[in-house]
């Protein structure tokens, strides 16, 4: 647009404010005006009670705590900040502890791991040493069975060698 367009534009905006009635415009204006200042009005008023109720509750003064109150304040701080730094050095020793019985347990552990491998071998020679033991009875049986055949044997050629010899024939 050029200046010259705008001129016109300007010039027509004129011409409209003369067909709006002038008292519905100076009420929308008039309107926006009461609203700003009813709410400076009301942001002050909320200032003045927020005051007056402070002024109450702290026995006639605007001040927020009395020195009294600020040292107990500072005492009840300085407690919890002593309070912390115990819990602190107790949670470091639990800390230590801690890491100390880890270390047992995985002793531990690793000794009873190796119980059981050894108790596995025990168990190995324990069966090596029944199924030998096993063995042993059955030889014991068939050794048992092989004397006593031997002493039938022995005790019928000693009943033989006591009969009296045949003659021989000349």
């Amino acid at each position: 647009m050029s200046v010259h367009n705008e001129s016109l534009d300007l010039h027509k905006q004129s011409e409209r404010t003369e067909d709006v009635p002038s008292l519905e415009y100076r009420a929308v204006s008039h309107d926006s005006l009461s609203m700003f200042l009813a709410a400076i009005g009301g942001a002050i008023l909320g200032v003045l009670l927020t005051l007056l109720i402070l002024a109450i509750v702290n026995g006639g003064t605007l001040t927020y705590a009395q020195s009294g109150q600020l040292a107990a304040l500072e005492q009840t701080v300085t407690r919890v900040d002593q309070n912390l730094g115990t819990l602190s050095s107790n949670v470091d020793v639990v800390a230590t502890d801690l890491a100390q019985i880890r270390t047992g347990l995985a002793a531990t552990e690793s000794s009873l791991r190796s119980a059981v491998a050894n108790q596995q071998g025990v168990t190995t020679q324990i069966d090596e040493v029944n199924a030998a033991l096993v063995t042993l009875e059955e030889t014991r049986q068939r050794f048992d069975i092989f004397v006593s055949a031997l002493s039938q044997a022995l005790v019928e050629m000693n009943a033989d060698a006591a009969l009296p010899a045949a003659p021989s024939a000349p």
